[in-house]
Order: C-alpha cells, then sequence, then structure tokens
C-alpha cells in the first residue's frame, strides 16, 4: 500500500525535464519554496 505524505513529511525524489529543455531534480532546490505544476499536452 502506498504511503500517503502529510504535512511535514519529506519530499520524495522528483526529476524532470523544464520548460527550457533541461532538467532539475528536487533536490537542487531544498531549501526553497518550490510549486510543482504538471500539465498535460496534446500528442
Amino acid at each position: 500500500m502506498a504511503h500517503t505524505p502529510r504535512v511535514g513529511d519529506p519530499a520524495f525524489a522528483l526529476d524532470l525535464p523544464t520548460l527550457g529543455g533541461g532538467r532539475v531534480a528536487l533536490t537542487d532546490l531544498r531549501g526553497r519554496p518550490v510549486l510543482v505544476s504538471f500539465l498535460r499536452h496534446a500528442g
């Protein structure tokens, strides 16, 4: 069964492409506020 995250839990590992063609890992942003937005694209 999957663990449901709670406020204060560490974020899970995440590495995603950027709009500029690079990549960013959530760990690169540690200590900074982060908003992750998942957009669906037609394709």
